[in-house]
């Protein structure tokens, strides 16, 4: 290990510290301190460098048995993580003939799931590193729920060592894109380059996930209580009972998304869904139109149309529900 690696301070240094830390020796009255301070400074510096080899050889030691468990962990948490987002990508075909909606859809998938596996990944990435330079770190038990902004994944992604970090750099470009397909391409290399494996969905894993989103789905609109969180995760319930795909879908592309399972429903089905949709985009457009005034007469018609949304609920939860128990 070369003195350079390990910021062993100069002679300069250790002699000022020895002052700052025995300062009689100014007040001796010595013309020239460091005709006593050289040596001495001389002398003890092997000693720091043997001290300073020491500490970092033990500490990497205790970070190599670190460094392989935080793998470990950062594996099973990209298996999970990097197979859903494969399974979402796949609901993106649905819609490659509607421009407009595909980028909606593409653009959300990239800021919510696509940036949850960036930040996670570059989170323990940078661990890793600083870990493998001899630096103590505690690794973070909820590293899945970091969020970075986009000039904090830009530091980290040009702090990693190599060809990785160009790499990673890609990783954040593709983030701030429009296909998905770039991030989840960067994300493998990424990956590959750092020693993790990504998962391909087969076709007996995706038939695992979508039964495993089709039941906790059921579940969350069997007890969802709030009329306008009730319809997205409606709307992706029927996409998986009618296209057996898992639809993540933003307000912004919700209509297109219900418009779509027009021919898929029969005709008093669809009454019922574009009904519900129709009241909760009105509900959203007063909501956003209040100035929360008393004698704002907004007030009733929210009150109104929640009230008239509430009396809705029963026949969109019967239209999803029973076609799942169907």
């Amino acid at each position: 290990m070369q003195e350079d690696d390990l910021n062993i301070p100069s002679d300069d240094w250790i002699m000022q510290k020895i002052l700052n830390l025995v300062p009689d020796f100014e007040e001796q009255g010595l013309e020239d301190p460091q005709t006593i301070l050289g040596p001495l400074a001389n002398y003890m510096r092997p000693m720091l460098i043997s001290s300073l080899k020491e500490k970092r050889k033990t500490l990497f030691t205790e970070n190599a048995g670190k460094m392989r468990h935080l793998l470990d962990n950062l594996q099973k948490k990209l298996d999970e993580a990097f197979l859903n987002m494969q399974l979402y990508e796949k609901a993106l075909d649905l819609f490659e003939d509607d421009q407009s909606t595909c980028a909606v859809l593409h653009r959300h998938l990239l800021r919510t799931m696509a940036a949850s596996i960036g930040d996670m990944l570059f989170h323990n990435l940078d661990m890793h590193n600083k870990m493998k330079n001899g630096i103590n770190v505690e690794e973070s038990p909820d590293s899945e729920s970091i969020t970075l902004g986009s000039a904090e994944r830009t530091a980290l992604a040009k702090s990693f060592p190599g060809s990785l970090s160009k790499k990673a750099l890609a990783v954040v470009e593709a983030l701030e894109g429009k296909r998905v397909e770039a991030f989840m391409t960067s994300l493998r290399e990424v990956a590959e380059e750092s020693g993790l494996l990504l998962k391909k969905l087969d076709k007996k894993l995706e038939r695992t996930l979508l039964h495993s989103y089709r039941k906790d789905l059921t579940s969350q609109v069997s007890a969802e209580t709030d009329p306008v969180a009730l319809l997205p995760k409606a709307v992706s319930l029927l996409y998986i009972q009618v296209h057996n795909k898992a639809l993540q879908a933003p307000g912004r592309a919700i209509s297109v998304a219900v418009s779509r399972l027009k021919d898929k429903l029969d005709d008093s089905a669809f009454k019922i869904l574009t009904e519900y949709q129709t009241a909760t985009v009105t509900l959203l457009s007063l909501l956003s139109a209040s100035t929360g005034d008393e004698e704002d007469c907004t007030s009733d018609r929210i009150a109104s149309k929640r009230e008239l949304l509430g009396d809705l609920m029963p026949a969109l939860k019967g239209l999803v529900l029973g076609t799942t128990q169907s």
